[in-house]
């Protein structure tokens, strides 16, 4: 949207976070004063820093290894980089886009061979070359795969001891020539003993709500909004300050958490930013094609201005971007129980809706200032009554209050408290986890007693079904062990392995919250169906792996539940008698 001189708007300059904005391109050789101001450091900076000042300064050849997914922040931070350290980066050659050929007409595994021809094995101890590769994981396990003639093993021994391709990151790693920062061991968020939290997405969020004259949008909002005849009813200035709100920020930080570990999104600062900038504009109102911004607000409707309120547009915006679609599937108003049931009753049968949001939330009941004078007694209003208790119900959740009404997910907490004590190492508070996860894992196929497995069938109709013994022992997996009350790097699921008692059997089991949540649903009865293992492929090689371990080939136990009184048989195989079969 443009805006002429005589009608500039706060909405112009929020547009800057748009993702299609020339301000949201990356330049890996340019950095404006936008881009330092809304600039927010990050721990895999700190050591990326601290790995660059130590290589530039040796003698002998140097490579540093960005390693990570696409959008991870990689280009951002050798960006900023250029700007702090000139003088050490300038001693490197940086390459930025290992997955492009530098050669039209050959391959791009060609270009890296060329790149990295002073760290073979053969060159690198009198090599003083100093190279900075920023590179996708997949492109790198493909180039050291495809070197059948042996020329990089020495760097292949290091990202193989480093744990550089299966998450097992050692940080303390040393090596004279190769170095490494997996950006995958590091998020947007960081963990404790008090649950998951956000220093960055916060402090982004801040760079945009600061009271400060650097920011480019506090200097908008101030000059534009303080002279707009809407100012009181508009909704980009409402949400505007509703940012700028420490309990409300909390709250969407604490929201964006839960969608990426629930969705396993990788979410970018681009991506970030222009989030922001839709949950501030509802561009289905405030269209990119209006030059006259400020008289917007006095065509909304009642029902269309509460859906530009930011707790709308936060949590009503499904299919947006991927990161509103997640956040919609955390929308408040899928709780149900039996409080909140009561609570929607008798608001409902309350003529005087408004006084529900302002008992509850009196310190902003500005927000309603356009529909303060509805009557909610005319059924005619009856959706604009809705879309309020739609707001009071969103805007509860954001500001963590009515936890009666809108009690926290128990499931999300556990897994993210399991989560920070597998990552340092404290193995005693996960006994119920390991517990639980072995319940469900015997379950899949249908219930069983302690430490039985049912068989699939493939006939799901049937009243006969097999189990076999199968006995189950944890065995701790190696972990980051940090000593840090605060985690920046860690890995995002938890890697759990068993043993079959009296099989010589082990496996590991790659746990996230998805695959949590479904097993603490199997445990209560429920049987995966197609779509579930189709996504949960690793889990069904693990249990097919333990599976062999059990007794099915010696021993299997046939019940018969289709009747009131269960009938139970044994079909056994004995080396020396052969088969029996008798009813238990």
């Amino acid at each position: 949207m443009e805006s002429t001189n005589n009608h500039e708007c706060l909405v112009s300059t929020l547009m800057k976070l748009r993702e299609s904005s020339k301000d949201a391109v990356v330049s890996a050789d340019y950095i404006d004063d936008f881009a330092l101001y809304m600039h927010v450091g990050r721990p895999v900076q700190e050591r990326f820093e601290d790995q660059l000042k130590k290589s530039a300064e040796s003698s002998h050849a140097e490579l540093i290894l960005l390693c990570g997914s696409v959008g991870d922040g990689k280009s951002h931070m050798l960006q900023m980089c250029k700007h702090k350290f000139k003088d050490y980066m300038d001693r490197f050659y940086v390459h930025n886009d290992s997955t492009a050929s530098l050669y039209i007409d050959k391959p791009a595994t060609y270009t890296l061979n060329e790149l990295l021809e002073d760290f073979s094995d053969e060159k690198v101890d009198k090599s003083t070359s100093k190279v900075i590769l920023a590179i996708n994981l997949g492109t790198l396990s493909n180039f050291l795969d495809q070197d059948v003639e042996g020329r990089f093993t020495r760097l292949s021994k290091y990202v193989q001891d480093a744990g550089i391709l299966d998450g097992k990151t050692d940080k303390e790693k040393e090596e004279n020539y190769f170095h490494s920062i997996n950006f995958a061991d590091y998020h947007l968020y960081e963990l404790s003993e008090n649950g998951p939290y956000s220093t960055y997405i916060n402090q982004l969020i801040k760079k945009i709500a600061n009271k400060s004259e650097l920011n480019v949008f506090y200097d908008s909002y101030s000059k534009n909004c303080s002279n707009c005849e809407a100012r009181e009813i508009c909704p980009i200035r409402i949400n505007y300050e509703l940012l700028a709100n420490n309990e409300i920020r909390n709250g969407i930080v604490s929201t964006i958490i839960e969608s990426i570990v629930k969705n396993k999104l990788i979410i970018s600062t681009r991506t970030l930013l222009n989030f922001i900038y839709e949950i501030l504009v509802n561009e289905n109102y405030f269209d990119q094609g209006s030059l006259e911004p400020r008289k917007i607000p006095d065509k909304l409707t009642q029902i269309q201005y509460i859906n530009s309120l930011l707790p709308s547009t936060l949590f009503d915006r499904e299919g947006s971007s991927e990161l509103l679609t997640a956040i919609h599937k955390v929308d408040p108003l899928h709780i149900r129980n039996e409080k909140i049931d009561e609570f929607f009753v008798h608001y409902e049968n309350d003529d005087q809706a408004l006084s529900v949001f302002y008992q509850d939330l009196p310190a902003y009941k500005d927000v309603l200032t356009k529909i303060q004078d509805a009557d909610f007694s005319d059924y005619a209003n009856h959706d604009l009554k809705d879309e309020l208790l739609h707001l009071y119900i969103r805007m509860c959740r954001l500001l963590m209050i009515k936890e009666d009404l809108l009690p926290e997910d128990k499931l999300y907490v556990e897994y993210m408290r399991f989560l920070y004590a597998w990552n340092i190492g404290n193995q005693q508070d996960l006994r119920q986890l390991y517990n639980d996860v072995e319940k469900g894992i015997l379950s899949w196929n249908g219930a069983a007693e302690k430490n039985e497995m049912q068989l699939s069938t493939g006939n799901s109709k049937s009243g006969y079904h097999l189990y076999q013994d199968i006995n189950l022992k944890i065995v701790p997996t190696d972990a980051y062990t940090q000593e840090e009350s605060v985690l920046y790097s860690f890995r995002d699921e938890l890697k759990l392995r068993y043993e079959v008692k009296g099989a010589n059997i082990q496996s590991e089991l790659d746990l996230d919250y998805n695959l949590y949540e479904l097993l603490k649903r199997v445990i209560k009865g429920y049987i995966p169906n197609l779509s579930d293992k189709r996504v949960n492929v690793r889990c069904l090689d693990f249990i097919n792996r333990i599976s062999r371990g059990g007794s099915k080939m010696e021993s299997l136990k046939i019940r018969n539940l289709s009747q009131k009184k269960s009938r139970e048989y044994i079909f056994e195989y004995d080396e020396v008698f052969g088969y029996s079969f008798e009813e238990k």
